[in-house]
């Protein structure tokens, strides 16, 4: 650690660029505890200072010691500023004294903002099911209705229990309902799902509702049975071929 070179003025941007080194920060006090003060820099980061000063302490500090992280200082030297400060004044000295310094900063900040960017711009694979049969998309990810998992065996009727008590797969996913479901939009209040491509039947629909295999109780429900459909991957953002029914 260099000790003996001066105090490097920095906010709270720059302690990282002097970790191990002596630095000068001046701090609004936020909290003081036992063997720490917590303070915010002159550019509203929250910074940690260690050690013990001498009480009282007024609403700003000096603090004059060694950069440990980020964010901590191990202050030596602790200097009362008052209770009403220039912060903005002191901030922009740091930038000053460390001119070089904050150009980096900056820049590291602008490619930060930019590799955020552009990890939001790249679609992200989507998941979609696909008839077993056919083949044809029957649902993507975002029409699934998520369910909370029941307790399996205990919430069925004793007739129809399996006699597995540790059985709470889902067999099924529950969807939105979406206009290739033809059924129903014939009025019925339940009746079989059949895929618009091949006719064969993936499901069942109850606008009552009905129960999951794993116990819970899914209302209204539109099932798609996981061994009539495929679940894959797609590096794409397909479009949704199966909107959402009007449901009154």
């Amino acid at each position: 650690m260099d000790t003996t070179s001066p105090a490097v003025f920095v906010n709270g941007a720059l302690l990282r660029r002097y970790i191990g080194q002596k630095v000068r920060a001046v701090i609004q006090v936020i909290r003081s505890d036992i063997g720490s003060v917590i303070g915010k820099s002159t550019d509203d980061q929250q910074i940690v200072v260690k050690g013990s000063p001498q009480p009282p302490l007024t609403s700003y500090l000096e603090v004059i010691g060694i950069a440990e992280s980020d964010n901590t200082i191990r202050a030596d030297v602790w200097t009362n500023f008052g209770d009403s400060f220039d912060a903005q004044n002191y901030n922009e000295l740091c930038k000053l004294a460390n001119a070089r310094a904050m150009t980096e900063v900056q820049m590291e900040m602008e490619v930060e903002t930019n590799s955020s960017l552009q990890e939001s711009a790249v679609p992200k694979p989507q998941v979609i099911y696909r008839c077993k049969k056919c083949r044809r998309i029957v649902a993507v990810e975002e029409n699934v209705v998520q369910h909370e998992p029941g307790k399996g065996e205990e919430c069925f009727a004793w007739k129809k229990r399996s006699g597995n008590p540790e059985q709470v797969q889902c067999s099924s996913i529950f969807v939105e309902p979406m206009k290739w479901m033809q059924t129903i939009h014939d009025g019925l209040v339940e009746e079989k799902l059949l895929c618009f491509g091949c006719n064969g039947r993936l499901g069942y629909f109850n606008w009552s509702g009905m129960q999951c295999s794993c116990g819970a109780w899914v209302n209204p429900a539109f099932q798609l049975n996981k061994s009539r459909i495929d679940e894959c991957k797609s590096e794409s953002n397909l479009p949704n071929p199966n909107l959402k029914t009007e449901t009154g």
